[in-house]
């Protein structure tokens, strides 16, 4: 489906009108590269629908207001100082594994208190050693993390599609840049809101990117590490209905079965003579079809949170012969 290019802007929320040169936040661009935050590095970002309010404005202005009442600027360098960081809680969770039945353990950073989607992939030490973990909450659609490593250094890259129905605010989301310290600690600081038409047309889509370089000097040798994440944020109608097709070889209708959105069974059986399968999405736009056969190991379809962000649920297909 082709999709229609919405214009942006990406801004900040700020505490009022003079601070904005002083802080130096304001950007007109949807690709983001951040500073490496001393030696610590980015591994991604957490993303909200509020402005993560991170910033230090009594300390600010107690420092400041004298040189700002004489018509003086505090340059970005030095309002990055007043810049606060919301620090993720490493939490352990405990699972089963299906196949073995064996108990794992893992450690899951969780940032409490704060409504917002996670996709990062941070450095973890536990019992089973170093490895890097990659988080993708409920939310992001068709998550893609690739992790390079070379003689250079290592590379990181993660990608999503948020989608979300035509309201108000619905185009409105906050990118806030999420770093790994030396030690372990993440943590989130404020980062850059970008609000799409709250009433675009289902398909059109807008995306921004942040990434981000860690060069580390050992000897002679020069090491480079990169993060880059890239989120799109698409509009869909919210699905009001969904129903789904079994068809056999001669395109007849086999079964034709309704279930609410958010209600698909964990594992769907197809019929003796199905040869493939469409679900039908019904909105108050209409209807839109999505096909399905016999290679296909999942089916899946849209259901809307309160929060106007559609979630892909999907089931399992039991084919009959496969």
């Amino acid at each position: 489906m082709k999709t229609k290019n919405i214009m942006i802007t990406v801004c900040c929320v700020i505490l009022s009108a003079f601070l904005l040169g002083a802080a130096g936040i304001l950007k007109m661009t949807n690709e983001t590269p951040q500073e490496s935050s001393g030696s610590d590095r980015l591994i991604g970002v957490l993303i909200t629908r509020e402005y993560l309010d991170l910033f230090d404005a009594d300390r600010f202005l107690s420092d400041n207001v004298s040189r700002l009442a004489a018509g003086g600027k505090v340059s970005e360098s030095e309002s990055a100082k007043y810049q606060g960081r919301l620090y993720a809680s490493p939490v352990e969770t405990v699972h089963t594994d299906e196949e073995t039945g064996e108990i794992l353990k893992s450690i899951e950073y969780v940032f409490s208190g704060v409504d917002g989607i996670r996709l990062f992939a941070p450095y973890i030490r536990d019992e089973s050693g170093s490895y890097q973990s990659a988080y993708v909450d409920e939310g992001i659609t068709d998550g893609k993390i690739n992790f390079q490593s070379t003689d250079e250094g290592e590379n990181v890259s993660l990608k999503g599609t948020i989608f979300v129905a035509p309201d108000s605010n619905s185009g409105q989301f906050y990118f806030n840049p999420v770093y790994q310290t030396a030690d372990g600690e993440v943590y989130a600081v404020s980062g850059s809101g970008v609000f799409g038409t709250d009433e675009g047309p289902a398909g059109a889509s807008w995306s921004t990117k942040i990434s981000g370089t860690q060069e580390t000097a050992s000897g002679d040798t020069i090491t480079s590490s990169g993060t880059e994440v890239e989120v799109t944020v698409c509009f869909m109608d919210e699905p009001a209905k969904i129903a789904l097709l079994q068809f056999n070889g001669k395109n007849e209708l086999l079964d034709r079965t309704e279930y609410r959105p958010g209600m698909l069974p964990e594992h769907i059986d197809a019929l003796a003579d199905t040869q493939y399968m469409i679900m039908e999405t019904s909105t108050s736009e209409g209807q839109n079809r999505t096909l399905f056969q016999r290679e296909d190991d999942f089916l899946y379809a849209f259901y809307c949170r309160s929060d106007g962000i559609c979630v892909k649920q999907e089931s399992g297909i039991g084919w009959n012969g496969r």
